[in-house]
């Protein structure tokens, strides 16, 4: 039986490449891969996208065609859209990249790994931990802070790069880095 996350991963990595649209992969289908047991319904990612890409996303997924012009309004806001693959059931969150000197560093630190035998490209598991702290700071949850909780455990983290980076966007860490 095929892993259905693998699946659609190969396939919207595919589809990013040939569309030549820069990603990388965020939340917890990130968290995962760092040997993190946990669910998830869905892969979250970052895109250096404009909103003329997302015609190129969607002529990959033509069910949701009818919804380009709200999914370019989301970009062109710098804001989340979200389709499902109807074919694996897996949701794609596509989340637009908004420029930032944080944004920038964080998108060139990106890591290509192997994931289920699949090459992609990853956020490095510091700036994880900084996107999983602004969610956190937005909307409190359990699966979040445990999550931030398994990431703090590696002690090979760039202490340093979090502490200097945390504080210029004045993200409240909780006691996790002291």
């Amino acid at each position: 039986m095929e892993n259905v996350f693998a699946k659609a991963l190969k396939k919207i990595t595919e589809i990013l490449n040939k569309e030549e649209i820069d990603y990388m992969i965020v939340g917890g289908f990130a968290v995962s891969f760092h040997n993190r047991a946990r669910t998830t319904a869905d892969i979250d990612l970052v895109l250096q996208i404009y909103p003329s890409h997302v015609k190129l996303i969607l002529k990959h997924f033509p069910e949701w065609q009818g919804f380009e012009g709200a999914f370019m309004d989301s970009v062109k806001k710098g804001m989340l859209f979200n389709i499902t693959d109807f074919e694996t059931g897996i949701r794609y969150d596509f989340m637009a990249y908004q420029d930032s000197d944080y944004n920038w560093i964080a998108f060139e630190r990106r890591k290509q790994i192997e994931y289920f035998g699949i090459k992609c490209y990853i956020s490095t598991k510091e700036d994880l931990i900084i996107s999983k702290l602004k969610w956190y700071n937005i909307t409190p949850s359990e699966k979040q802070m445990e999550d931030l909780k398994f990431l703090f455990l590696d002690k090979e983290i760039n202490r340093d790069y979090l502490k200097s980076w945390l504080n210029k966007l004045n993200i409240k860490t909780h006691g996790l880095l002291e």
